[in-house]
């Protein structure tokens, strides 16, 4: 390999080195300088002693730009050669010859964390998502950690190994609920804030990444833009990032009706994309509407307003990101569309939201309840208003899917719409008589996938080169009905569907939004890029075969097409066989960026 310095030219005459004015004492230098720096670049010689080769494939390095042949030399963990190897050894030679090398791709928001500090070594495989393609997962979702503190829950996954890389980061929910107990349906004090930035410091200290927020749920939901921003501060000392499930991604936030609303202006997606911006913009770290969407029928458009408002605020220098699971159907299993309040004795309170804890466990008596609830007529008023409403947002009796319906099973398969129709109901006419025929053990009597979102605002969202890729799913040992496809199949969609069959953007792209650009999010420094230098984290597929096969009414489905997955230089996958290999590391951000 040959290397050039550029050096400034130098007016006289040109001496016996060929080069303008030079002398002996300079000729010395630059002789010293060529062995020292021949010594620290990379050479021929070095790529002879290697443990791996990935051989003839093409390279998509994860930066978006197009596909290269090269070949990639790994040693130990470490990509220590991108280019022609041809002449090198190694313990073991892949051959990529038609098939596509590229970074390991990285969850921006898993649900794997619980999974990962249990017991389960099984769980740990992490099955479903190692045949993704899978290499690096974020967690504090939602606000949530699984043990606390930060260091503990580092410690848990080391022992005995994961399947992946783990970015941990600190749950603003835990913290608050750390700091309030059971005392948080309220905003918080002065002195509760300072004790919560305390315990974001540990956590940053230990080794997080930033801060995980979910102000749609207990009990973030009850804390103010202030209390969050005072938080991100902190995070912003370490260079950290915010990611959120937004205060409300629907007309009207997860735990409220139009029943429920009690004069105050209800919040809407707008407002939580607004509050994400804000954060960003009064604390100059980067920030991630997570797994966003425009939910249900009266958000269809939504994302329209979305990236105006992500283009304008990115243009004034506010740092924003999305993450998205390439689907139109929305929420990890299935759903109900009467609103639980429904199946409460007449008259119970409900100003504490449909995820009010005393909701749990309403069986026994439940159809009993919905009788007399109906029997009232203010009452059915507001149930049938209530019910309209969230079969808009769950996208309208068209779009909703039957997956369970114990006592007709031939239900199955078939949409709200279809079963009325045949029935000579409407819609809400149907919901009532499922759940009045129904009883134990569901007391809706059926139970739907919804598809709430327009293939407009999904692709719309996709488009934009500021989405990452996320799963917003864990670790999946079996599948429960109607649990969503994304478990084992969204980052294979967003290329197979989104890529090739569709053309909705490019393969490159693809590529980068589950590689380069959520490492650059998260600010990992040596993964998301098939790069000298960069860690061994390496997923191979062949583009022609590759496909997500997981689907609504068969979900736990493996994907096809991905052949080799590599975690820190061991596989994971080898040759489309799980290996079962747990060489994930968990990512301190103190030792790698630097404390």
């Amino acid at each position: 390999m040959n290397h050039s310095l550029d050096m400034p030219r130098v007016s006289g005459a040109r001496g016996a080195s060929g080069m303008p004015g030079a002398s002996r004492p300079r000729r010395a230098f630059w002789l010293v300088a060529s062995v020292f720096l021949n010594a620290l670049l990379p050479s021929q010689g070095a790529a002879q002693n290697l443990d791996v080769v990935i051989r003839g494939g093409r390279i998509l390095d994860g930066s978006g730009n197009p596909a290269f042949n090269a070949d990639v030399g790994i040693r130990g963990d470490e990509i220590v050669r991108v280019g022609d190897l041809s002449d090198a050894t190694a313990g073991r030679v892949i051959d990529a010859t038609g098939l596509y090398v590229v970074p390991g791709f990285i969850d921006m928001h898993s649900h794997a964390d619980r999974a990962f500090a249990s017991d389960d070594v099984d769980a740990r495989r992490a099955h479903n998502l190692v045949v993704q393609g899978i290499t690096t997962v974020v967690f504090g979702p939602d606000g949530r950690n699984p043990t606390w503190p930060i260091a503990d829950e580092m410690q848990a996954y080391r022992t005995p190994g994961v399947a992946m890389n783990v970015v941990p980061m600190v749950g603003h929910g835990t913290v608050r609920g750390l700091v309030m107990g059971d005392d948080y349906e309220r905003a918080a004090t002065d002195a509760q804030v300072r004790q919560m930035q305390e315990l974001v410091r540990l956590g940053m200290e230990d080794g997080a990444w930033g801060l995980g927020a979910g102000p749609e749920y207990r009990p973030g939901r009850f804390s103010t833009t202030e209390e969050i921003i005072a938080l991100a501060e902190i995070v912003a000392e370490y260079d950290g990032f915010y990611f959120s499930h937004q205060r409300s991604q629907s007309p009207l936030p997860l735990w409220q009706t139009p029943s429920m609303l009690t004069g105050e202006v209800p919040l809407t997606g707008t407002d939580g994309m607004k509050e994400t911006i804000r954060i960003g913009r009064e604390t100059g770290i980067r920030v991630v509407g997570s797994h966003i969407k425009a939910k249900g029928t009266d958000m269809w458009g939504q994302s329209a307003l979305d990236v105006l408002r992500i283009d304008r605020a990115r243009a004034e220098g506010v740092q924003v990101y999305l993450d998205q699971y390439p689907y139109e159907t929305f929420g990890g299993g299935p759903t109900d569309i009467i609103p639980v309040w429904a199946y409460a004795p007449p008259g119970t309170d409900r100003s504490g939201g449909l995820d009010d804890p005393a909701w749990r466990g309403l069986t026994g008596a439940s159809v009993e309840n919905l009788a007399r609830n109906l029997a009232d007529p203010a009452i059915r008023e507001d149930l049938i208003r209530d019910s309209e409403y969230l079969l808009r947002m769950k996208g309208g009796a068209d779009r909703l899917i039957i997956v369970l319906s114990p006592s007709e099973e031939d239900l199955v398969g078939k949409t709200l719409a279809e079963v009325a129709v045949a029935n000579g109901m409407g819609a809400i006419e149907q919901l009532i008589t499922f759940a009045l025929e129904a009883g134990e053990p569901i007391p809706s009597g059926v139970l739907f996938r919804p598809i709430a979102g327009h293939a407009e605002d999904v692709e719309r969202y996709m488009r934009q080169d500021y989405t990452a890729t996320s799963t917003d799913g864990g670790v999946s040992g079996f599948t429960r009905p109607g649990q969503h496809p994304r478990y084992y199949g969204a980052l294979v969609r967003k290329i197979s569907y989104y890529a090739k069959e569709r053309g909705v953007i490019s393969l490159p792209f693809a590529v980068r939004s589950s590689s380069g650009l959520p490492a650059q999010i998260v600010g990992l420094t040596d993964r998301g890029y098939v790069r000298e230098g960069f860690k061994a984290d390496i997923t191979v597929f062949d583009y022609e075969r590759l496909d997500d096969r997981a689907t609504i009414l068969e979900p736990d489905l493996y994907p096809e097409g991905i052949e080799y997955v590599m975690v820190n230089g061991v596989l994971t996958l080898d040759e489309g066989t799980l290996t079962g290999a747990l060489p994930g590391a968990v990512l301190d951000r103190g030792e790698v960026r630097g404390r």
